[in-house]
């Protein structure tokens, strides 16, 4: 068996990134630093998906706010999905979003039934955007 890495991608690392040539190498993206219509960093990121493996890790979709997924993000998130073919797709279960207002962090959540349920279903609709499963990275 190869011995498998993964790295975390920042763009100070590009370079790197884009030399290295170790068998088992992968990354790791955070994909709303990619979630646009062009621009250098989807050229980096093509360049680097063309010798590695992806692995994608959503921070802001908000799994565990009281509203479903923002409709824009998922679209967004599964342009990104279908480009780069990711060998997984992670979110954290968290919340970062309310009534529009975004915040620069993950927050915690009540741990409830109703808490439960809803982020159940916010999982579901996630996972039936992508076409695919998806791991949630614990609270």
């Amino acid at each position: 068996m190869t011995p498998a890495a993964g790295l975390g991608l920042k763009p100070q690392h590009y370079d790197e990134a884009l030399a290295a040539t170790a068998p088992g190498l992968w990354f790791e993206v955070h994909p709303e630093n990619y979630m646009s219509a062009g621009g250098p960093r989807l050229t980096v990121l093509t360049a680097i998906r063309t010798r590695h493996p992806l692995s994608l890790h959503g921070v802001g979709l908000s799994l565990a706010a009281d509203a479903d997924p923002d409709p824009e993000h998922l679209q967004a998130l599964k342009t990104l999905v279908d480009r780069f073919e990711p060998f997984v797709v992670s979110e954290h279960l968290a919340w970062s979003t309310h009534r529009g207002l975004h915040q620069p962090d993950l927050l915690p959540f009540p741990r409830t039934h109703a808490a439960l349920s809803r982020i159940a279903g916010n999982i579901g609709r996630m996972q039936d955007a992508l076409g695919r499963q998806v791991l949630v990275e614990n609270p």
